[in-house]
């Protein structure tokens, strides 16, 4: 008995000295799935002998939350979000519910709870393949900072219209590129309710609705622009 707790107690000390305290989980790597990284690096792109994110990470920046495309951030989440590339958000971020979601030698960008870390890769492949307006800006290179600020957004985090006029300037402006195809006055942004909130008919990760529809049920509109 002696001999057992002796042993434990050693291997718990060797445990210690070698693995530091706080240590970083290990990240996958490129070459887990491509054998020679040259052959999924873009035309003209310079020598690398890049192996994880960590590395691609020295040169190009994660998105912010601005209205500029990010081809990189775009680009690096479309093509493992879908398909038989499709990968867990955790091969390349590091993540702690409720305390931290991360790259490599970047700040956290949030503190997720378990429900949003379950739900982050299917909110992923809609923005990333499908038939609504999230892949609509993934095909543009607009991130989901873009929408939702630099902070990872919550399940029940929302666009405002001033998030969304940031990039679309303003309510005059998308009334000028949607007027009725009948009737130049039935235009669903220059409406008798006035600017009511974008999300009541444009929604990202679901099918977009024509609110005008609700009472007018004759009006012929154009159809709101989807990711397919």
């Amino acid at each position: 008995m002696k001999d057992k707790i002796f042993y434990f107690f050693l291997f718990l000390l060797v445990f210690i000295l070698i693995v530091p305290a706080g240590a970083a989980p290990e990240l996958g790597k490129c070459t887990d799935c491509h054998s020679d990284i040259k052959d999924v690096l873009p035309k003209g792109h310079k020598n690398t002998k890049a192996a994880d994110i960590s590395s691609c990470m020295t040169c190009h920046k994660a998105a912010k939350s601005d209205n500029e495309p990010h081809p990189f951030s775009a680009k690096m989440h479309r093509v493992h979000l879908k398909g038989d590339s499709k990968l867990d958000c955790s091969f390349c971020h590091i993540i702690e519910a409720d305390k931290s979601f991360s790259l490599p030698k970047r700040k956290s960008i949030g503190e997720p709870d378990k429900d949003t870390i379950e739900t982050l890769p299917e909110l992923g492949e809609l923005w990333a393949d499908s038939p609504y307006l999230g892949t609509v800006h993934a095909n543009k290179d607009i991130m989901c900072s873009s929408c939702h600020g630099e902070e990872l957004p919550l399940l029940d985090a929302r666009p405002t219209n001033d998030s969304c006029l940031v990039c679309h300037e303003s309510y005059a402006a998308l009334a000028a590129k949607t007027p009725g195809k009948d009737h130049p006055s039935r235009n669903p942004h220059n409406s008798h309710l006035g600017p009511i909130n974008c999300r009541i008919c444009h929604k990202a990760h679901t099918a977009s609705v024509n609110y005008c529809f609700e009472c007018h049920k004759r009006f012929n509109m154009n159809p709101i622009p989807t990711g397919k």
